[in-house]
C-alpha cells in the first residue's frame, strides 16, 4: 500500500460518513395559534367528494362523508397508518456495517517508536429468519394500526348519528313543547277568569300555573340539549360549531320507526364476532405475541458480529529486520457465550404474554357477544313500547277532537277543550320520547353488529 493510498482512507471513511447525513428532511414546526387559526377557518364548502352544499340539507351518509375528510383524531389514526408503513420499509433493509478508525502509538524495546494505523469493520450476521421476524412484526403493526384506524371510523359514525338525532329529535321536542306553553298559557288565562267569577278554586289554577312553568323549563331543556348536539356535530365532523350556522341538519323519517327493518340476522353477528375491528386488534396482538415467543426462543442461538480489521505502519520500529511492521490484517468474531442461562425466563415471559393474548381475544370476544345479545334483545321491547305509546296517543288524539266537537254543540267548555288539547300534546311528546329511546337503541343494534342497517350508508 502507498503512502497516498493510507492517508486517503480515514478521508474516504469521513466522506462516507457526511453522505450518511445528507438529505435530511426539513423542518416542519408547528405553532398552537397557528393550528387554532386553521381550525377556526374551517367551513364546509369546498369538500371533495361531490357534497352538495350543506345549507340543502345532507344525509347521514353526506355527513359521514364530510367527517372522514375533516375529523382530526380520524387524520391522527391515518398519520398512525402511514408510520406504521414506514416501519415496515425500515424492518425490510440490512443493517449497515459500523466502522472503527483507531491508531496506536507503539514503543519497541530498541527505544523506537512509530504509530500504528488502522480501520475495523463490524458485520452483524443476523439470525436465521431474524429479518422475516421483523418484517412480520412491522406488518402485524401496521395491522394494529389499520383495526385502530377503523374503529374510529365506526366510532366517528356513531358519534355522529347520534349528534344529528339529538339534533332533530330536540328541534321537534320544541316545536310540541311551544305549542304545549301556549295551550297551558290558555289554560292558565282561562283558570284566571274562573277565579274571578269564582268558578275555579284558587289552588287549582296555582296547579296549572306550576304545570305551565314546568312546560316552560322542559322547552329550555330542549334548547340546551339542541345547541349541545349541535356543538357535538361539528366535534364529530371536525370543523368549529360556527361552521353549521349555514347548515341545514336534517333527518326527515327519524321517528318512523316502523320502517326500520327489526329482523336481525345470524350472518351479521357471526361477523360482528370474527370481524369486528377490535377482535381483529387482538387477533393481531396475539400473532405480536407469538411472533415475540419465537424471537426468543431463537436468541438461545449466538448472533454473529464478524469484525475484519487493517492495520498499516510501524516503520520507525527497527530492532532488526524480522521485526519490522508494515501492514497487518486480522478477523474476529463475537457472539454472546450462554454461560449463565440459555433465555428460559424471557421465553417464559414471552409464553405467559402469549397466553394472555389469547385470554385478552376471548374476554373482547365475550364482550362483542353480550353487547350483541343486549341490543338484539332491547330492540324488539322498545319498538313495542313506541307502537304502545303511538295507541295511547291516537287514543288522546280522538279524545282532543270529540271534546271540540262537543264544545262546538255546547256540550262541553273550553276548559275541557284545553285540557283534552294539552293531554294529546302530552301524548304526542311521549310517542317522540319513545321514538328517540327506539332510535338510540337502533343504533346501539348497529353498535353491535358494526354495520349500518338503513338509510344510504347500508346500501
Amino acid at each position: 500500500m502507498t503512502p497516498n493510498t493510507r492517508r486517503g482512507l480515514p478521508a474516504a471513511a469521513a466522506c462516507a460518513l457526511l453522505a450518511a447525513c445528507m438529505h435530511t428532511p426539513p423542518a416542519a414546526p408547528l405553532e398552537p395559534a397557528a393550528t387554532l387559526a386553521r381550525f377556526n377557518a374551517r367551513t364546509l364548502p369546498g369538500l371533495s367528494g361531490g357534497l352538495p352544499a350543506a345549507s340543502a340539507g345532507w344525509d347521514r351518509s353526506q355527513w359521514l362523508s364530510a367527517a372522514l375528510q375533516l375529523n382530526p383524531q380520524l387524520g391522527e389514526q391515518r398519520a398512525a397508518v402511514l408510520a406504521a408503513a414506514a416501519a415496515e420499509r425500515s424492518a425490510a433493509e440490512h443493517p449497515n456495517p459500523g466502522v472503527e478508525l483507531f491508531a496506536e502509538y507503539l514503543t519497541a524495546s530498541a527505544q523506537s517508536t512509530a504509530w500504528l494505523y488502522g480501520v475495523s469493520l463490524d458485520f452483524l450476521l443476523r439470525r436465521p429468519a431474524e429479518r422475516a421476524r421483523a418484517r412480520q412484526q412491522a406488518a402485524l403493526q401496521a395491522a394494529l394500526a389499520q383495526s385502530e384506524l377503523a374503529e374510529s371510523i365506526w366510532q366517528v359514525r356513531a358519534a355522529l348519528r347520534q349528534a344529528l338525532l339529538d339534533a332533530v329529535s330536540a328541534r321537534d321536542e320544541m316545536a310540541l313543547l311551544e305549542a304545549l306553553v301556549a295551550e297551558r298559557q290558555a289554560l292558565v288565562d282561562s283558570d284566571r277568569a274562573r277565579v274571578q267569577l269564582g268558578d275555579l278554586a284558587r289552588t287549582q289554577m296555582l296547579a296549572d300555573e306550576l304545570e305551565l312553568a314546568r312546560a316552560r323549563q322542559r322547552r329550555q331543556q330542549s334548547r340546551t340539549r339542541a345547541a349541545d348536539a349541535v356543538a357535538r356535530l361539528a366535534a364529530a365532523v371536525g370543523v368549529p360549531s360556527t361552521a353549521l350556522a349555514s347548515a341545514s341538519v336534517r333527518w326527515d323519517d327519524w321517528a318512523a320507526i316502523g320502517a326500520l327493518q327489526s329482523a336481525s340476522s345470524e350472518r351479521w353477528r357471526t361477523e360482528a364476532l370474527i370481524g369486528r375491528p377490535q377482535i381483529t386488534h387482538a387477533l393481531r396482538e396475539y400473532d405480536l405475541s407469538q411472533l415475540s415467543l419465537q424471537r426468543e426462543v431463537a436468541r438461545r442461538w449466538p448472533q454473529l458480529h464478524i469484525t475484519p480489521a487493517y492495520a498499516w505502519g510501524g516503520d520507525g520500529i527497527r530492532e532488526d529486520a524480522r521485526g519490522a511492521l508494515d501492514t497487518e490484517s486480522a478477523l474476529g468474531v463475537s457472539f454472546e457465550l450462554p454461560l449463565f442461562n440459555r433465555h428460559r425466563g424471557p421465553i417464559a415471559e414471552a409464553l405467559a404474554r402469549r397466553t394472555a393474548a389469547g385470554e385478552h381475544l376471548k374476554a373482547v370476544q365475550a364482550q362483542i357477544f353480550e353487547q350483541i345479545e343486549r341490543a338484539e334483545r332491547a330492540w324488539p321491547a322498545v319498538r313495542e313500547a313506541w307502537q304502545e305509546t303511538g295507541e295511547l296517543a291516537a287514543l288522546a288524539e280522538r279524545r282532543s277532537n270529540a271534546e271540540e266537537r262537543a264544545l262546538r254543540e255546547g256540550a262541553s267548555d273550553r276548559a275541557g277543550v284545553l285540557a283534552s288539547r294539552i293531554a294529546a300534546t302530552e301524548a304526542r311528546l311521549a310517542v317522540l320520547a319513545a321514538a328517540y329511546t327506539a332510535e338510540v337503541a337502533y343504533g346501539a343494534l348497529e353498535d353491535a353488529y358494526h354495520r349500518p342497517l338503513e338509510g344510504d350508508e347500508a346500501q
